[in-house]
């Protein structure tokens, strides 16, 4: 690698494990979701997706990540901390009065 040029890095998106990851590959025109954006994604759970999604809105998107399992939300959060532009927050996604002051 030369001085000033940024990493690649490729991962696999598994569409049998995400449900975003199977639209695009079954042809969806639209997600809706570039760069610069801001997302917000429920159900974040270990954040895999989330991921993903962060590298699709880059340094200039954010993405607001609600898991409510503590469980996958540590996972969340060790993925965000490798991360700027994720927010993770956990929490009910069904009481968002309970973040809203997050986003």
């Amino acid at each position: 690698m030369v001085e000033g040029e940024s990493k690649i890095e490729y991962r696999a998106w598994n569409p049998f494990r995400s449900k975003l990851a199977a639209a695009i590959l079954g042809g969806i025109d639209n997600i809706h979701i570039k760069p610069g954006v801001k997302v917000m994604y429920l159900g974040a759970a270990s954040g895999t997706t989330v991921s993903h999604v962060s590298d699709i809105v880059g340094p200039d998107g954010l993405v607001y990540a609600v898991e409510f399992s503590h469980r996958s939300g540590r996972d969340l959060l060790n993925v965000a901390k490798k991360r700027t532009n994720i927010i993770p927050i956990i929490e009910d996604a069904r009481h968002p009065h309970k973040y809203r002051m997050l986003v």
